[in-house]
């Protein structure tokens, strides 16, 4: 009988220490700072009615600024851009909290509640003392002097856009032709290029090439809205991936910081690249569409007959698929920025990834390594009507420039 009590106590205390295990927190379980920041960013964005192009110039602020609060604790990397000095002991996950806070509370003022609360809840995972302190010091030190460098980098400043005419030229499009916006980002100062222009692609083919005729054939046929030679498949893949880049990867590189298990330094580290590629995509972007002001198929094939090439032959009542962003065609901007991240993301992890892309409208997810991603999306741009395939292609190649660059120059480990 003692023997059974004995084994039956025995049982139940290692009971005991299993479910205590299992209620006990891992450390995976605690929160990624640095994504609970680009959260709070996307929310404060949405609040503030911040415009979706203005938005990514503050993420890649939030986290290059929290990269240097953590990286100069750390001391393993080199710095994106400032290195505050620090008093040992100092907390990197401190650093980044105060980092996160100070960025955003200067891009959002009217979100300051919103904020103040996230902050606190960040604060209250780390129980106070001279390391907690002495990090907060760090962050708010590295994000002192980052916005003072960034302070006048154009990301707020109004640019007046006039367009032109003729054949080749962007003019405000169906069905509103409303006036050109977003000319502010072609101005803004680049995160990790050299200047906005260091990847400007040659341009759009010439009007009396075959590049041209190949390029308006292909989308008046497969981008129309109506009597086109589109299978549905391709239908398919041209709404997912119609929405704006900006509601596409800033969730997918926070899935993959958190999917991959990335610690503290490593997920500063990644989303400081990803969100600095994207950035930069659009900027360089936009320097080429407001350089070369090229029309949209929706102009070129209605008008037609103004190209003085009797092969792209014009129709008048031809509308594309998806409706036309208001601003220059070429290059396609969703290609720039997807080329730019999904390469990122391709060298930043020693295996292959499949990259997790959502579809915010209708819930649909692709999982797809960076190959498949640019290559889905160069399709898309032009099945939805929006691009000839030159601007989807030329594109591409920007971001996969803007990508390679990050990886051999930027956020280098130190030797010691």
């Amino acid at each position: 009988m003692r023997r059974i009590l004995l084994e039956s106590m025995a049982a139940l205390l290692i009971a005991v220490v299993i479910l205590a295990a299992l209620a006990r927190p891992s450390p995976a379980a605690t929160p990624d700072v640095i994504s609970e920041w680009g959260v709070a960013a996307a929310n404060a964005a949405a609040a503030s009615g911040m415009a979706p192009f203005r938005t990514p110039m503050t993420l890649a602020l939030l986290h290059l600024g929290m990269y240097d609060a953590v990286t100069a604790i750390r001391g393993d990397r080199e710095p994106y851009a400032v290195n505050p000095p620090v008093a040992h002991p100092a907390s990197a996950q401190a650093a980044a909290i105060e980092a996160g806070y100070r960025v955003l509370v200067a891009e959002f003022p009217t979100q300051g509640v919103a904020l103040e609360a996230v902050y606190q809840t960040l604060l209250a995972i780390e129980p106070d003392s001279l390391s907690k302190r002495n990090g907060l010091a760090v962050g708010a030190a590295a994000v002192q002097q980052l916005l003072a460098l960034r302070a006048h980098d154009g990301r707020d400043a109004v640019v007046d856009y006039t367009p032109g005419s003729g054949p080749g030229v962007w003019v405000p499009t169906p069905p509103a032709f409303l006036p050109a916006t977003t000319a502010f980002l072609a101005k803004v100062t680049p995160f990790t290029m050299k200047s906005a222009s260091q990847f400007r692609p040659a341009g759009p083919p010439a009007l009396a090439s075959r590049r041209w005729v190949d390029d308006y054939d292909e989308v008046k046929m497969l981008g129309a809205s109506v009597g086109s030679t589109r299978t549905s498949e391709q239908t398919a893949t041209a709404h997912f991936w119609e929405p704006l880049a900006g509601t596409v990867w800033p969730a997918s590189i926070r899935r993959l910081a958190r999917e991959q298990g990335l610690d503290l330094a490593s997920s500063a580290h990644f989303q400081a690249a990803a969100f600095a590629a994207f950035a930069d995509g659009l900027i360089a972007c936009w320097d080429a569409k407001f350089h070369f002001n090229f029309w949209r198929p929706v102009t070129a094939i209605q008008h037609g007959a103004t190209d003085d090439n009797d092969l792209a032959a014009s129709d008048p009542a031809w509308q594309p698929l998806a409706p036309t962003p208001n601003f220059p065609e070429y290059p396609s901007g969703h290609a720039c920025a997807t080329a730019a991240v999904a390469h990122t993301i391709e060298s930043y992890f020693p295996h292959e990834v499949l990259i997790p892309v959502r579809n915010i409208l209708s819930g649909e997810e692709r999982f797809r390594k960076a190959k498949e991603v640019v290559s889905e999306v160069i399709e898309a741009r032009m099945l939805l009507g929006l691009h000839f395939r030159s601007a989807d292609e030329d594109g591409a190649g920007i971001g996969r420039n803007i990508a390679g660059q990050i990886q051999s120059l930027w956020f280098q480990r130190k030797s010691f």
